[in-house]
């Protein structure tokens, strides 16, 4: 069954417990999730098959932020400090809130790689953030 976007949950914390609701990120428009696995060529010669032969390497990822700029979000707070200090921020994202255990979403370590605050004459301030994982993400 499809979800629907809009009760999509971040949370963002400088530690890595439990998220709690003041962990959650006010603000976000827009939330994007990107997992990925080099594969490995194995392929030798001995090989008959004609395909290539892979194994899975190290994994990576990262996580897209943006929304509205909300200076006093506790939780936009610790991003913006980790991108500044280089400081890891474990971030948890429940595409499924109402879901049962794992299968919510996902919690990960990550290092800010991008923070970008803009905004137009005659609009509003909006941020961007991406995360890169720096750790396995789990099933939440």
């Amino acid at each position: 069954m499809a979800l629907a976007g809009h009760p999509v949950v971040v949370y963002a914390k400088a530690s890595s417990g439990s998220a709690v609701s003041g962990d959650e990120v006010d603000g976000l428009n827009s939330v994007s999730y990107s997992a990925s696995v080099d594969l490995l060529d194995v392929t030798d010669f001995k090989d008959t098959t004609g395909a290539k032969i892979k194994i899975a390497g190290l994994r990576d990822g990262s996580i897209s932020l943006s929304g509205d700029f909300e200076g006093a979000d506790a939780p936009q707070i610790v991003l913006r400090t980790a991108a500044a200090d280089g400081t890891s921020v474990w971030m948890t994202l429940h595409f499924n809130p109402g879901g049962s255990a794992n299968q919510k979403g996902f919690k990960v370590e990550c290092k800010i790689s991008g923070f970008e605050v803009g905004a137009g004459v005659a609009d509003k301030v909006t941020y961007s953030c991406t995360c890169d994982f720096t750790g396995v993400p789990a099933l939440e």
